[in-house]
């Protein structure tokens, strides 16, 4: 009986010595802070093991407009309809699936209005079923102004061994342009897709769920696009002409952001000091969309860390004052709380390759949205690329380091100013070329430049800040294939600490000329124990627009 007192009596005394250790603890932690006793690491301590990689191609969306199948579509005051032809085609809804058909004893030509069309997209038609007689039932996707002014994609039925899809531009009551782009594979049920990138028109098949590219246009000398005032003037159309006896159906007609073929230039989305925008396990990533060839735009994605899930939440289209949505891309966007505005800075590629910069009240993580830009006030070459922005709070500086071509290969700069969209000058050099992906971010309470430079396995150098010294060389597991990687350092603080992660891409080109690429997640061993990477760090996300 005494043992078994003394074991009890002991017992309590432990249990009130661990709550007495807690509470000294956690007195400490509120009077110093608790990076006072936390973890730290530097970057060449951190050991990055690559998770996975991935290639997203049009695996996500979000719809702009759609014939929305789950209510009447026959109702003309929400989709109006165009006969181009008296009487015109019939059209009947059952269900989800719309039937357009002609009994008029001639041909007939009818399209249903989805609206307005809009540039940086992709349309998605899926063709149910398609029922020809003597004349060739054709399914058609319209870009519409007028009966003389349009852009037209047709699925042809003509008969049982010869079916095709074309392509046709009028303009002013004249073809100005005819193909036939494909005559093998084409049966429906199938789906019709056209991405709008800027100036070009890339047209899809889509049949099981797989995707080929038929063509890639650049339709610019006809209609221009990227000119709001030519884009405004056409409506989104969906019908067909029938020879009577005749008959097709749809079951879906979508306007959608979509991930394109490919992603690259990987820029966390971030607050003015360098501190990610995190909302419970997810981040929003600045990449460059591609679609064919070298067309690019800038996009907005979303990605889960716990899920691995990525999506397409955002697109960007850049207007210097002349009216042109313009397909800009390598952009570092952040959000000044300040002045609770958005700051978007991004690089002129396809046109005068230079700095703009430009700010919004609206949210760009979420749907299309137009930047009002204007050239960055500092000593362009124009070759200059990959800016990344902070406010320096101990400085008093706002700071932009970039990639800068004088000739024979980018070298990276450190430059400063009082304000923002103020004149920068360069108050620091890293001489060697040629380098890319430049990012400002902090690792163990400091900051450092990182930048990638040189061929394959490309080494992601460190420099200090703002020094712009090299002090070494991440740790990577595995290196992508293709010169001049990324090296996008993502902290991420959570309640026991700061974990650390990487993100690149490779240069894999499938889909045509810098069509990169797969996306490469890395995560480090190690992690800052109690450590916050940003103190202040905002815990509550940003509101999401209504």
């Amino acid at each position: 009986m005494h043992i078994k007192r003394t074991k009890l009596k002991q017992t309590a005394l432990d249990v009130q010595l661990s709550l007495l250790r807690k509470a000294i603890f956690h007195v400490i932690v509120f009077c110093f802070g608790m990076n006072s006793f936390a973890q730290t690491h530097d970057p060449l301590s951190l050991h990055f093991q690559k998770e996975y990689q991935v290639r997203n191609s049009y695996n996500s969306f979000v719809t702009i407009s759609k014939l929305d199948l789950s209510q009447d579509v026959l109702n003309e005051s929400t989709y109006p309809r165009i006969h181009l032809t008296s009487p015109g085609c019939d059209f009947k809804q059952d269900g989800q699936v719309l039937l357009i058909s002609n009994n008029s004893g001639k041909v007939q030509e009818s399209h249903i209005n989805l609206g307005k069309l809009n540039n940086y997209a992709a349309i998605d038609l899926h063709i149910q079923e398609q029922s020809h007689g003597a004349h060739t039932a054709s399914v058609l996707l319209s870009f519409y102004k007028d009966k003389d002014n349009r852009i037209v994609v047709s699925q042809n039925d003509i008969d049982a061994e010869n079916k095709q899809i074309t392509l046709q531009v009028m303009k002013n009551g004249r073809s100005v342009l005819s193909q036939t782009l494909s005559k093998e594979g084409i049966a429906a049920p199938n789906t019709l897709r056209v991405h709008l990138t800027g100036k070009y028109l890339n047209i899809l098949l889509v049949k099981n769920e797989k995707w080929t590219c038929l063509s890639s246009l650049d339709i610019a000398e006809h209609f221009e696009l990227r000119d709001k005032s030519v884009i405004e003037i056409f409506s989104l159309c969906a019908g067909a002409s029938l020879g009577s006896g005749e008959s097709i159906s749809i079951s879906r007609l979508e306007q959608y952001l979509t991930p394109g073929t490919a992603q690259a230039d990987p820029k966390m989305l971030y607050y003015e000091d360098g501190a990610p925008i995190v909302d419970g396990n997810k981040i929003w990533v600045a990449m460059t969309t591609r679609a064919f060839g070298t067309q690019l735009y800038q996009g907005i994605y979303s990605y889960d860390i716990q899920t691995k899930e990525w999506a397409i939440t955002g697109t960007l289209g850049f207007n210097k004052g002349d009216g042109y949505l313009r397909q800009w891309s390598a952009s570092d966007v952040f959000f000044d709380r300040t002045d609770k505005k958005w700051k978007i800075f991004t690089v002129s590629h396809r046109d005068d390759h230079q700095l703009y910069s430009g700010e919004s009240t609206d949210d760009p993580r979420f749907g299309f949205h137009e930047i009002s830009c204007a050239p960055v006030d500092y000593p362009s070459v124009g070759n200059e690329e990959d800016p990344s922005v902070i406010f320096d709070s101990e400085a008093g500086k706002w700071r932009m380091a970039l990639c800068k071509n004088r000739g024979g290969g980018y070298q990276t700069l450190l430059m400063e100013a009082d304000e923002w969209n103020g004149s920068w000058s360069q108050i620091g050099i890293y001489t060697p070329k040629s380098s890319t992906g430049i990012l400002i971010q902090k690792i163990g309470g400091q900051r450092y430049v990182f930048l990638g430079r040189g061929k394959t396995p490309c080494p992601m150098e460190v420099l200090s800040y703002p020094g712009m010294k090299k002090v070494g060389e991440l740790n990577l597991s595995e290196y992508p294939d293709g010169h001049n990687i990324w090296p996008a350092i993502i902290p991420v603080t959570k309640a026991s600490g700061t974990a650390y992660y990487l993100l690149t891409f490779d240069r894999d080109s499938r889909t045509g000329p810098r069509t990169y690429g797969n996306i490469h997640w890395y995560y480090a061993k190690e992690f800052a124990e109690g450590f916050r990477e940003y103190e202040g760090y905002a815990e509550q996300p940003l509101p999401r627009p209504e």
